[in-house]
């Protein structure tokens, strides 16, 4: 699913404003990645899996699977101490994400992506990155 996530977003984000949609292993290289990317790049982690209860009484298996995922726009712009300007240079790569990622269903989904959350960090003097959490869910089935 991480694959058609990040295929989807590198269709989807002009490569004027998005140089780059790269999938990265977990929160630590997200990190560390991030200080080392073009500004507009998206950098997507996996996150998190919660399994429900399993919802046959008799006979097969089947679960309920949200995963939840990352999407982080680095921005690169050395200005004034507070950040100002990478603050509001967030707003329309997230949008274009939002746009992107909203209400679409990847492949061997059974829910649309939906947005949890987000919050921005910066990663080094004049680099930030915008972190949204974004989940879906899938079946695991079995005998």
């Amino acid at each position: 699913m991480l694959t058609a996530i990040v295929t989807r977003l590198r269709s989807e984000l002009l490569p004027a404003e998005t140089p780059d949609v790269v999938l990265v292993e977990d929160i630590d290289e997200l990190s560390n990645y991030a200080g080392q990317v073009e500004s507009g790049s998206v950098i997507v982690v996996p996150f998190r899996e919660q399994a429900s209860a399993q919802s046959l009484a008799t006979g097969g298996h089947r679960q309920r699977v949200a995963l939840q995922f990352l999407t982080g726009v680095v921005i690169r712009h050395y200005d004034n101490l507070m950040g100002a300007e990478r603050a509001v240079q967030f707003d329309g790569h997230v949008r274009r994400i939002e746009a992107a990622l909203a209400g679409w269903e990847p492949a061997g989904a059974i829910s649309p992506c939906a947005l949890v959350s987000g919050e921005s960090s910066p990663i080094e003097k004049g680099v930030s990155i915008y972190v949204q959490t974004w989940e879906t869910a899938r079946f695991l089935t079995g005998a």
